[in-house]
């Protein structure tokens, strides 16, 4: 072989190693552009949903506080015809709202921060209940909506983290009976299984389409349902469910029908495990897909 032959066969291969490197380099590069794009778009969430966050929070807070601050001054005017015991229940009920909204945010960093812990002891789902009817009387009353409620769990002591429950149900129930038909009825099953809770909300209102069955549950979202709230709260409520749900070892279920009804139904374990939980997914301001 010549040698002509032989130092152009290393140029030709030289020259196709350097391709290589450049097609290789392209590669690289498109894909770092990729994640660039996708940390961008995640940062421009992010402030949007800061946004979102604290124009909700200024709409939501603004108006129990102003209520309250009314409400106040009319008792401390010492005019003989306020009605103290009126004023004293609307009182009591923006104080109930109020501590709604705030349990809600503060449910949420604490999933963010990855910091919640179970605190298990045996509960009564009787007494659930009846806080509950009591937190969301005035909600209830003026809806005109029955509660049907069925509570069968009388065999064997149920262990679980009563907190999360209560958030979990007074949640899924304020949603139902804000969008249930006004003079309708929400109905309450709570039933134990072999190794189950099993519960179940039904309302008969709005509905959820099927594009909406996961936007209810994402952070800051709210779809016109039977399920999550468009009148007031911040968009966080299904989202806290869920994640509670999952945290407590549980499962669940939608079933809706638009302008029918929606169920939402959910099994605990009647014995929970006990151990932290840290999540850095599905972040707060950081809208991660996952649900």
């Amino acid at each position: 072989m010549k040698l002509a032959e032989i130092e152009n066969k290393d140029l030709l291969a030289e020259i196709s190693r350097r391709f290589s490197q450049r097609d290789n380099t392209i590669y690289e590069l498109k894909v770092v552009m990729t994640k660039m794009e996708d940390i961008n778009k995640k940062l421009l969430d992010a402030e949007a949903n800061r946004s979102k966050f604290i124009s909700i929070i200024r709409n939501e807070f603004n108006n129990p506080l102003s209520s309250m601050i009314n409400l106040s001054k009319m008792l401390l005017s010492g005019k003989e015809k306020v009605d103290v015991k009126l004023i004293g229940n609307t009182l009591y009920q923006e104080v109930l709202n109020l501590n709604f909204q705030i349990s809600n945010i503060i449910f949420v960093a604490e999933i963010e921060a990855g910091t919640l812990e179970k605190e298990i002891s045996k509960i009564d789902f009787n007494e659930i209940i009846e806080e509950i009817i009591d937190a969301l009387q005035y909600l209830k009353k003026e809806k005109d909506i029955n509660l049907n409620i069925n509570i069968s769990c009388n065999e064997d002591p149920i262990y679980q983290d009563r907190s999360k429950v209560y958030t979990i149900m007074i949640n899924l129930i304020s949603n139902a009976i804000n969008y249930s038909k006004k003079g309708s009825v929400v109905e309450i099953d709570i039933i134990e299984e072999i190794d189950n809770v099993r519960i179940t909300v039904k309302d008969h209102g709005e509905g959820i389409s099927e594009e909406n069955k996961e936007i209810i549950f994402e952070r800051f979202r709210q779809a016109h349902s039977g399920m999550n709230r468009t009148q007031m709260g911040q968009g966080l409520g299904m989202g806290i469910v869920r994640d509670f749900i999952e945290f407590l070892d549980g499962k669940y279920k939608l079933e809706s029908k638009e302008g029918e009804f929606t169920v939402f139904e959910f099994y605990l374990p009647k014995e929970s495990k006990d151990e932290s939980m840290f999540m850095d997914d599905d972040l707060l301001f950081d809208d991660g897909q996952e649900f």
